[in-house]
């Protein structure tokens, strides 16, 4: 089980106690060095309050000129030992223009040079007041010390200094304690402001981080999901791309086998086409009595053998023309057509069917243009029209064939009002071999293969199909060619 992280209030209350502290330390340091340069000026005040009110009036300037001895050392002793216990001073110094000093509160050090002749001492002699602070040793024992060196004139001259003043005072007592006692309360201040702080920030931290919880768990559930959505969308995209390989394979083996089938059936058409036409070439010669008499019942049975065999050979030439279109090497005999003719023609050739079923053929023809196309395959299209509309006509019903000029093309339609399509059936009518149930349901013959030939001459010819069928109430078939030759080439093909 792995760790458990650290509690997010924790983190954030560290956090902000490390700053605030940090605020805290350097609003003290601000506060220190405040405080001490305001004691380091105090204590500067106090060398000045020493030299200019206790002590001016009181040396000489043979105090300056040379060591002092004997008496005059006794009475400078007692005048400064009694400044030395009240001021917090440590030691006093009076310093030659030579550099000498000729008075120290430590008498060992009089008619010595001073350490600092060359830096402090030279400043002062130049008219300025030096401070400084430094570890010096004083009565044998080193100790931080705070200086002052104070150039010292005669009244109401301008002159160079007579000597320098020299004060050595305690920088602990002088300063650091000065500093210390305005320090501690400021420290005290911002140490209790520090609890107040924290203990009004804690419940609102507790607070912000229990909703910042409830969100960051809330994220990671979402983070979770979308996960697995990818992960999920990821499997479905390889599967989709399985299934994707799988259908473009299977496309494949598919169009390998509807090559194959149309093959064999070209192959099958062709064989079949030779004999058929064999055998109804022997058939004519019979029935014309080549080969001698015939009594009515044989006349009957031929009859009957020529019928079939004539449907079976147009059978064989359908497939053999689905297989030419399909491969593409469907051709046109281009000639001159008239289309109004031409549906006269279909008319007239269907009435005898029309009458064996009572149905009413009528033929409604405007003139139009002549164009060019081929005549033949366009018989064969209104004959699979007229014929599929008698077929699906029960008796007594009607049907129209109608010819007129659209725009730029020529139009026939075939009306029925016979048994109609199956909104379901429709979109697959021009398929192959594809038969309506209403037609299976009903028993009607047929191979399925009249309506795919019909759109594939009209779609040689550039023109296009339409159906509008309802169920029950008829069915309307309509073709619209494009008038495309000129004249001169119609003139031509005729």
């Amino acid at each position: 089980m792995p760790p458990k992280p650290p509690r997010l209030t924790l983190r954030i209350a560290t956090y902000t106690a490390a700053a605030l502290l940090f605020a805290a330390g350097a609003l003290l340091w601000f506060v220190d060095q405040r405080a001490t340069a305001q004691a380091e000026g105090q204590a500067a005040a106090r060398a000045h309050f020493v030299a200019d009110i206790l002590l001016r009036d009181r040396l000489t300037r043979a105090d300056f000129a040379r060591p002092v001895t004997g008496r005059r050392r006794g009475e400078l002793d007692t005048l400064f030992m009694r400044v030395v216990e009240s001021q917090e001073i440590k030691r006093v110094n009076l310093i030659a223009p030579n550099g000498l000093i000729t008075y120290s509160t430590e008498h060992h050090l009089i008619g010595e040079l001073p350490s600092d002749l060359d830096g402090y001492v030279k400043a002062a002699f130049a008219g300025r007041e030096i401070r400084a602070v430094a570890t010096t040793e004083v009565n044998g024992r080193r100790a931080k010390v705070f200086e002052t060196y104070l150039p010292v004139q005669s009244k109401g001259t301008s002159a160079a200094p007579l000597g320098v003043f020299e004060l050595y005072q305690d920088y602990k007592k002088a300063v650091s304690d000065h500093a210390r006692r305005t320090v501690l309360p400021v420290g005290g201040f911002l140490l209790l402001a520090l609890i107040v702080l924290c203990a009004t920030l804690v419940p609102i931290l507790r607070r912000v981080t229990a909703a910042v919880e409830v969100r960051n768990r809330r994220l990671v559930q979402q983070a979770t999901t979308l996960e697995r959505s990818l992960a999920t969308a990821q499997e479905a995209r390889s599967e989709a791309e399985a299934a994707r390989r799988a259908m473009v394979e299977q496309n494949k083996r598919l169009r390998e086998l509807d090559r194959l089938k149309d093959e064999f059936l070209s192959l099958v058409s062709h064989e079949l086409r030779t004999p058929l036409t064999s055998i109804r070439g022997y058939l004519d010669l019979v029935l014309d009595e080549e080969a001698g008499d015939l009594n009515p019942e044989q006349r009957r049975f031929l009859e009957a053998v020529e019928r079939n065999s004539g449907r079976l050979l147009r059978l064989v030439g359908d497939l053999l023309f689905v297989a030419q279109a399909d491969a593409g090497r469907l051709s046109l005999e281009q000639g001159k057509v008239d289309l109004a003719a031409l549906a006269a023609e279909c008319v007239e050739g269907a009435a005898p069917a029309a009458a064996e079923k009572s149905i009413e053929l009528v033929l409604v023809a405007e003139p139009v243009p002549a164009f060019v196309g081929d005549r033949g395959r366009l018989a064969q299209v209104l004959d699979n029209l007229v014929s599929n509309a008698l077929k699906f006509t029960p008796e007594g019903g009607s049907v129209e064939v109608s010819t007129k000029l659209n725009g730029d093309h020529v139009s026939v339609e075939v009306s029925d009002n016979g048994i109609g399509i199956r909104v379901a059936d429709q979109p697959r009518l021009f398929e192959r071999f594809f038969r309506s149930s209403v037609a299976d349901d009903q028993a009607i013959p047929g191979t399925g293969l009249g309506l795919a030939i019909v759109k594939a001459i009209v779609e040689a010819h550039k023109g296009e199909i339409r159906i509008d069928s309802k169920e029950g109430l008829g069915t309307t078939v309509g073709i619209d060619l494009p008038i495309t030759a000129e004249r001169e080439n119609i003139e031509e093909a005729a």
